[in-house]
């Protein structure tokens, strides 16, 4: 729809100053031996992670052996999970379990799954608890092939840990780290590169790197390439794995649950009238809500379910005529970002009278807008485009105060009215 505003004027820029929450992320991992093998999956994620430029904190209980069942009623992994806000937990589940035929997983598995999401959230509702899915052995589960066939051969495996691991991300609105397809697309296309210690099971170096590069790429939604190289894996293997992490998790963002939506707040000033109330256009994007600070002590706050590169308006009162800092912080979910802009509010030559007693609707408008103004008869209503240039000139009379603007493109206008004194 076409944007139709009453101009006043245009507010002067002084200066302008945008700032972006950058925080820390602090990462908790619970888990067993997969987790802590080669000397922790956990600092080599922090060390490609800030090798990239990014700040992390990682924390983690892993020991062997370990299933969410033991998880949920350790108290090393309660006291760990309550003791801070984390942005992420990763949960870890035994290498076999998630694998075993669906009506065990559904008994074994997914109640443990669900109770430490629900601990997580009960310590903050904005850690998103992630799901580290692993990979099938090497040759199938031997031990316990005869029980389950599928699982026979390291591709039924890994088909069985894939089902798993997303159905326990549905089922608890978490993300999932497909590590696992990480594995898979690297024997596929690179076999001679050993992801798997002698045990067949366990991670090589190349394994865990995969999986740190798996996890970076989830998190920060970049690619690992340019990342730290431990001295175990060379930079050939290293451009495989971290172009192979990336691809994995970009192929299927839907089915990890990975929100990649990021949040941007944006304002301008559009014009103030006599009694030096300002109106803001908000331009802010992928925002569940907006908080403004005006400058001058006064706070409001703009809720909607989302915004979408539709602007809103807010208005404000100043008290004085002066240059105030004024503030735009948009928020999505937990994130935030905010915006600051250094602004003039200045009384201009409006005649607020006039104003107060007229009224031009609808606006936004499609085809006409109407003037409800007795005192505009005789006047010439010009629209501007938002470079200034006259668009067209309407003479307004007694029998027809209307504009029509159906020859309009979509945008935003400007409009002025003269009449001797009265200017708007």
């Amino acid at each position: 729809m076409k944007k139709i505003i009453l101009l006043i004027f245009v507010l002067v820029i002084s200066g302008i100053a945008n700032s972006v929450f950058c925080q820390t992320k602090n990462i908790l991992f619970l888990g067993n031996s997969y987790t802590y093998y080669n000397e922790g999956l956990p600092e080599m994620f922090k060390m490609v992670a800030e090798s990239k430029g990014k700040s992390v904190e990682t924390y983690s209980n892993s020991p062997g052996g370990y299933t969410f069942s033991m998880h949920s009623t350790n108290s090393t992994s309660l006291n760990l999970i309550s003791s801070q806000i984390w942005d992420f937990v990763v949960l870890q589940e035994q290498s076999q379990l998630p694998s075993f035929p669906p009506s065990q997983v559904e008994t074994d598995v997914y109640p443990y799954a669900t109770i430490l999401c629900d601990s997580i959230r009960a310590n903050s509702h904005c850690t998103t608890p992630l799901f580290f899915m692993t990979w099938g052995r090497k040759n199938g589960d031997a031990s316990n092939c005869t029980e389950y066939p599928p699982i026979c051969t390291y591709l039924g495996m890994q088909w069985r840990l894939r089902q798993s691991y997303v159905e326990m991300a549905g089922n608890n609105d978490a993300w999932v780290a497909p590590v696992g397809m990480a594995f898979k697309s690297v024997i596929t296309s690179n076999p001679e590169i050993e992801l798997y210690s002698g045990d067949e099971s366990h991670p090589s170096y190349c394994g865990t790197y995969l999986a740190a590069c798996t996890f970076f790429s989830v998190i920060f939604n970049e690619s690992s390439l340019g990342a730290y190289i431990p001295e175990q894996v060379t930079a050939d293997q290293a451009l495989v794995l971290q172009n192979a992490a990336w691809n994995v998790v970009i192929d299927s963002l839907d089915i990890w649950r990975i929100d990649t939506t990021t949040v941007r707040a944006d304002f301008e000033p559009m014009f103030q009238t006599k009694t030096v109330l300002a109106q803001f256009a908000n331009y802010s994007v992928n925002a569940d809500s907006c908080l403004w600070n005006f400058g001058d002590g006064s706070l409001a706050i703009m809720q909607y379910p989302v915004f979408d590169n539709i602007y809103d308006i807010m208005y404000h009162t100043y008290p004085e005529e002066a240059e105030y800092n004024i503030c735009l912080t948009a928020y999505k979910g937990c994130n935030s970002v905010d915006t600051c802009k250094i602004r003039y509010i200045f009384i201009s030559e409006f005649n607020n009278s006039a104003v107060n007693t007229s009224q031009l609707f609808p606006n936004p408008a499609n085809d006409i807008i109407f003037i409800d103004n007795e005192n505009y008869v005789g006047s010439n209503a010009e629209i501007f485009d938002i470079t200034g240039k006259i668009i067209k000139s309407v003479l307004l009379t007694e029998n027809e105060m209307i504009i029509k603007v159906n020859d309009l493109t979509e945008g935003l206008y400007l409009i002025r009215i003269k009449k001797d004194e009265i200017k708007t």
